[in-house]
C-alpha cells in the first residue's frame, strides 16, 4: 500500500512539473500586409510585394519567462520599385558582407540563394534597421530590431 501511495505521489508531482512547462513556441506565420514594413521602413519607398515575419527574441528555452519588455525582430524580404536600390546605395553607407544573418526558418526558401549582399545601415528609430540589396535587383531584405 505504502509503495503504491509514494508511486501516485511521484507521478502526480510529475503531472504537475510537466503542467508548469511552458508549451514551445509556434513559429510565427510570414504576413504579406506591407503596411507594418512600410511604416518601419519609409526610407526605401514603396514596397510592391513583401513577405515578412517578426519573432520574439531571446525565447524562455525551459524557465519561466519575467514580465517586463520584449525584444522583436521583423524580417522581410521585398520587391521595391527600380530607383529603390540605388537610392539606399547612394543615401546610406553600405558594405560587403556576402550571407544574410541567419533568416527565419519559414523566410528561407524564399530568399534567393548564392547572392552577395550590401548590408546597409539606416538611422535608429526604435530599433536597429539594416536593408540588405543587391546592385542592379529590386529586391531586398530589411531586418529591424528593438533594442
Amino acid at each position: 500500500m505504502r509503495t503504491m501511495g509514494k508511486t501516485l505521489g511521484s507521478t502526480a508531482a510529475v503531472v504537475l512539473i510537466a503542467a508548469c512547462t511552458p508549451p514551445p513556441p509556434e513559429a510565427p506565420p510570414v504576413l504579406t500586409d506591407p503596411a507594418p514594413v512600410a511604416e518601419t521602413f519609409p526610407e526605401v519607398g514603396e514596397i510592391a510585394e513583401v513577405s515578412w515575419v517578426e519573432e520574439k527574441m531571446g525565447g524562455p528555452e525551459g524557465r519561466l519567462e519575467a514580465p517586463g519588455p520584449s525584444d522583436f525582430r521583423l524580417t522581410a524580404l521585398v520587391k521595391l520599385g527600380p530607383e529603390a536600390v540605388p537610392k539606399v546605395l547612394s543615401s546610406y553607407k553600405c558594405s560587403q558582407v556576402g550571407q544574410l544573418p541567419d533568416p527565419p526558418e519559414r523566410l528561407k526558401p524564399l530568399i534567393p540563394a548564392k547572392v552577395s549582399w550590401l548590408s546597409c545601415g539606416l538611422p535608429m528609430t526604435t530599433r536597429s534597421r539594416t536593408v540588405y540589396v543587391v546592385p542592379g535587383s529590386e529586391q531586398a531584405v530589411l531586418i529591424a530590431q528593438t533594442m
